[in-house]
């Protein structure tokens, strides 16, 4: 018999028997009594094998019992029992349905199981808005999830979302005279995402409440230790503002980046001076001038510089004059610079330092350079060739890397400034 053959029969024997397995072991459950396993038990083995013989009526037989026990199991004072109930033996009729066994129930099965669902959301939806009316939001919408688990009908829906956006917005409401502004936002972005919330008034109540949590911050200028440039220190501060804080948050606000370089020049602070970041005072004093709540100070310490000269690689070449064999050494080497920038926030009307951070990163680049015993001008060479040979093989790889090394800085330092800014909004 060809092994693919083989391995097919295989598999049919092994369905076969798994299906007999579980026949087997729904007689054993209809034997104990267990009707609702039992019947569970024939539909997997009508899965696993639709052929096997028995089973379609011992399943009728077990499924009718199964659904009688569930109708009859809970008080019909029971509302959300009762639905229950309807659900496990509406379940047992589909996955019978599923494997081509029509079960046996009461003639009045599906109008009695949709007005019990329907008593059910009726049941939710009164409870919930009990618990609104008390100030217990949270559990009247767990009342209005187990509600919409009962398939409610568009009339019902419509009610739940309804009531889940007025649940939310008086939520909303409460945090926000309490001043829990977070809080506020997130309960009125909530209910506005229900559908068929009515927008106006709670974006309304959403504008109310940004604006009373907004703080102002000003990111300074930032400063540098002797050794890191000042074309460094500028870009990292505009690419800091205007790529990784053009959004810090829905209560915060940055002062515009041109107002804070026309008081820095105001200012006219000399680099020999003391930073910014070694008095929280005149971080106040730059913030208050700026119009901020607080003031985002910045300094970054010299930059690290490493360079890994790699194994040299002889390369054959060709003197310019009379076309002879010559040589040179190419060696690959790799750059890494690193640095590390504290960041200082204070608040403006205190004096107080509310965030002290120092934020650590590095940047790699790779380059070659070349050498000869006797002078590279001799050979004849490629102009990329030549070029390894310059004075400085590496200017434009240590550009590329300073400016990696600025932007991953700026994305670092980024977090931290936006989340302690977001943590004086309670």
């Amino acid at each position: 018999m060809p092994h693919r053959l083989l391995f097919l029969v295989t598999l049919a024997l092994a369905g076969c028997a798994s299906a007999t397995d579980a026949y087997t072991d729904g007689m054993d459950y209809e034997v104990a009594g267990d009707y609702v396993s039992a019947a569970d038990a024939y539909i997997t083995a009508l899965e696993r094998d639709p052929t096997i013989r028995n089973v379609p009526g011992r399943l009728r037989v077990a499924g009718r019992e199964a659904i009688r026990l569930e109708l009859s199991s809970v008080s019909p004072s029971d509302v959300p029992g009762t639905a229950e109930a309807y659900l496990r033996a509406d379940a047992l009729v589909q996955r019978a349905g599923a494997v081509g066994v029509a079960l046996d129930r009461p003639a009045a099965f599906e109008t009695d199981r949709d007005a019990a669902l329907a008593a059910a959301v009726d049941h939710y939806l009164e409870s919930a808005r009990a618990q609104q009316e008390a100030g217990l939001y949270e559990t009247a919408l767990t009342d209005v999830a187990e509600a919409r688990r009962f398939r409610p009908s568009a009339a019902r829906l419509a009610r739940l979302n309804a009531l889940t956006a007025d649940v939310y917005g008086q939520w909303a409401e409460e945090d926000f005279a309490a001043g829990r502004y977070h809080a506020a936002l997130g309960r009125v972005d909530a209910a506005l995402a229900t559908p068929g919330a009515q927008p106006d008034a709670l974006a309304d109540l959403r504008a109310q409440i940004l604006d009373a949590g907004l703080v102002v911050a000003a990111v300074l200028p930032a400063e540098g230790d002797d050794e890191v440039a000042d074309a460094f220190l500028r870009d990292l501060t505009d690419v800091l503002v205007e790529d990784h804080l053009e959004a810090p948050g829905p209560f915060v606000l940055l002062v515009d980046p041109a107002d804070v370089r026309r008081w820095d020049r105001r200012q006219r602070r000399r680099r020999s001076g003391p930073a910014l970041t070694d008095s929280p005072r005149r971080i106040a004093e730059a913030a208050d001038d700026l119009g901020a709540d607080y003031g985002v100070a910045l300094l970054v310490r010299a930059i690290d510089e490493e360079e890994r000269v790699g194994e040299a690689e002889p390369v054959r070449a060709r003197l310019r004059q009379g076309g002879g064999a010559a040589s040179y050494s190419r060696r690959d080497v790799d750059l890494t610079l690193s640095t590390s920038a504290d960041v200082v926030i204070v608040d403006a009307r205190t004096g107080r330092t509310v965030c002290d951070e120092t934020v650590r990163q590095r940047a790699e680049g790779r380059y070659r350079r070349a050498t000869t015993e006797g002078d590279w001008r001799d050979l004849d060479l490629s102009r990329a060739e030549r070029a390894l040979f310059s004075e400085d093989p590496g200017a434009a790889t240590a550009a590329e890397t300073s400016a990696l090394l600025r932007d991953r800085l700026a994305g670092a330092l980024a977090e931290p400034i936006a989340a302690c800014l977001d943590r004086q909004v309670e």
